[in-house]
């Protein structure tokens, strides 16, 4: 890890740290007025965050694409932004910080126990295609990550709701029904970007390994966690699944994206997909 990556990607992780206890502050404490300076503070996390990569960058001479600690730095860049995007468009959604940020915590720290050594980029990765997959793939992982977010935000408003006082920081939500369209919405664009993900990996896979698609764990883990998605839209859609039953299978179906990314090397170790110079 590089001297500067190093300052900012511990400004980064503090300031995401604060901004989560001030969220669970605002909501057990029932002060929606913390979240403007909290918002602010996840911004200054995400300079800091921005900062790291661009330090790795030079450091290296690429971006950081493999490796669980840059699949954190990454993943947790992705989903941080995609949170400010839709703050700044709707300020009723700048709460999905509650969710966000703990989940971008724990992948930074798990992902700096790993190796963050600066390492060269794997010959087999020089490619275009690299891009396209794992652009759409962070895409796709921050989109499911927001819908996961507004699940959380509804099953809590929705309870709030149920008490004879509701708590006052929800009023800063979107209605319910509203949560339930973003929670769909959320998951259909990342169903989307997956798709292209994997359509990309494929091609990208016939060129290196010479074939579009070989049963490695982590493809297939992939295209567990696409079916999952497909299965969440089909349910909704077919069968009218909506509000509760939808906001749970948004926050389970997170699950299968993050075992994809960082679980299946843990315990296995023979995957076409780990590339990092060791």
């Amino acid at each position: 890890m590089a001297f500067w990556e190093m300052i900012f990607y511990w400004v980064a992780l503090v300031a995401y740290a604060l901004s989560a206890g001030g969220c669970i502050y605002s909501f057990v404490f029932k002060n929606p007025k913390a979240m403007n300076k909290i918002t602010m503070l996840v911004a200054a996390g995400f300079l800091g965050h921005t900062g790291s990569i661009a330090a790795r960058f030079v450091a290296t001479g690429h971006l950081p694409w493999s490796g669980h600690y840059e699949y954190a730095l990454m993943g947790g860049w992705f989903i941080i932004a995609g949170t400010l995007f839709v703050g700044w468009q709707n300020k009723l959604l700048q709460g999905l910080t509650v969710a966000t940020t703990p989940l971008v915590v724990i992948m930074m720290g798990y992902g700096y126990m790993q190796n963050p050594a600066l390492t060269p980029m794997a010959a087999s990765l020089k490619t275009i295609w690299l891009y396209i997959h794992v652009y759409f793939a962070w895409i796709s992982f921050g989109a499911y990550s927001l819908a996961m977010a507004a699940g959380v935000v509804f099953l809590l408003k929705q309870k709030s709701e149920a008490l004879p006082v509701p708590n006052p920081a929800y009023d800063r939500f979107p209605s319910l029904g509203r949560l339930d369209e973003l929670i769909f919405r959320y998951v259909v664009f990342g169903f989307i970007t997956d798709t292209i993900m994997i359509s990309a990996g494929a091609i990208w896979a016939k060129d290196l390994w010479g074939s579009y698609w070989a049963w490695d764990p982590v493809e297939t883990w992939s295209l567990i966690s696409w079916l999952t998605y497909g299965i969440t839209i089909h349910l909704r859609v077919t069968f009218g699944w909506r509000e509760k039953r939808l906001a749970w299978l948004a926050i389970a179906a997170l699950s299968s994206v993050i075992i994809c990314f960082f679980g299946v090397n843990l315990v296995v170790n023979t995957s076409l997909h780990v590339f990092q110079v060791r």
